[in-house]
């Protein structure tokens, strides 16, 4: 807790993090401190470690619009973030200002904006790789405070791996669905699942449940990497997942996204031999089906076509991209998403 600065001379008023002027987005079902991306109840229908990383808030999003001149938050981590993405975002109107966060377990109350009285919405963008129980938000005593009032927007929802959760990204705003949301003015959810995303029908089922208006699939890569299924059972599942998915959203542009050039993808295999381009290869075939059977809401955009050979200076190791490569898939695949969108 800080110990000097005007922000102590201020009294301060607190609304919990249920408070009715706080707008939480990007959640699967309805509000809660605990800011675990879906509710308890799919924990037992997930694999362990699919769980594990959806209790990390990636894409969550606390927001309101105040008028105080001293905005204080308080939060618990639950876990240590280690050397990822591990604290709060904090933007005003639109743009970065600053963070909050904590170098382990524990609770932290501190200010996190000082400045002229004026209206301005606030987004909280939750951590990538922490746990974390939300407390509160202190105002001035005095100002306003109220819901955002963005009015209604579209909706895109991420499905992907560690690159969609935001693996090596700078801060939880930078990740690529926080990149294409901002820059298309959409709300987004992110379910991105580092070091899983395989294609679970529970998954899937979550995914079909939720108000949407594009769906984005970008998964393929720990099938391949932890030799999880070889590409004849890849080509199964994969289209059993989409059918889930479409029988769901029967209208809804679902635009999918085969793995990223790999440094390590021409030499690595799995133990049956394959290589990482006879997923996408599988992938390509599935959609490419699909859409001759009628699905003309199914897009495919070329992985390589985003981050290819002889780019490997938008990675930050052998696999996910840096922040120049984050820019480059918000870049690429937001243009896909905006074509997609206009055709609703």
């Amino acid at each position: 807790m800080p110990t000097e600065g005007p922000y102590h001379a201020v009294i301060m008023r607190w609304l919990d993090a249920l408070a009715p002027e706080l707008e939480y987005r990007g959640l699967v079902g309805d509000r809660r401190a605990l800011v675990r991306r879906v509710p308890s109840a799919f924990r037992h229908r997930l694999p362990s470690d699919t769980w594990q990383r959806l209790c990390m808030p990636t894409g969550v999003r606390i927001t309101f619009r105040t008028t105080s001149p001293a905005i204080a938050l308080r939060a618990e981590w639950l876990s240590s973030p280690g050397d990822r993405a591990g604290a709060i975002d904090i933007y005003l109107n639109g743009q970065f200002y600053s963070q909050i966060g904590s170098a382990g377990v524990g609770a932290v109350e501190d200010v996190v904006y000082e400045g002229p009285e004026r209206d301005q919405v606030v987004e909280l963008y939750m951590p990538t790789h922490a746990e974390i129980r939300f407390a509160g938000v202190g105002i001035t005593e005095g100002s306003d405070i109220a819901l955002p009032n963005a009015g209604v927007r579209p909706t895109v929802v991420f499905y992907g791996d560690s690159i969609t959760h935001g693996s090596v990204t700078a801060r939880p705003g930078t990740t690529y669905p926080a990149r294409v949301a901002r820059a298309l003015g959409v709300d987004f959810v992110n379910l991105g699942v580092g070091g899983s995303a395989r294609g679970e029908a529970a998954m899937a089922q979550i995914i079909g449940s939720l108000k949407a208006d594009v769906i984005v699939l970008a998964y393929g890569v720990n099938s391949f990497g932890s030799s999880f299924e070889e590409p004849r059972a890849f080509d199964t599942t994969y289209d059993q997942f989409l059918g889930i998915v479409r029988a769901a959203q029967p209208s809804v542009p679902i635009v999918v996204l085969t793995p990223l050039f790999h440094t390590q993808e021409f030499e690595e295999t799995t133990l049956g031999g394959a290589k990482l381009e006879e997923y996408r290869r599988v992938i390509r075939e599935v959609v490419y089906r699909r859409q001759s059977f009628g699905d003309f809401n199914l897009v495919l955009v070329d992985g390589h076509s985003v981050i290819g050979p002889g780019q490997g200076d938008l990675l930050a190791d052998h696999v996910h991209p840096n922040d120049q490569g984050f820019a480059a898939i918000s870049e690429i695949l937001g243009a896909q998403i905006g074509r997609s969108l206009s055709l609703l």
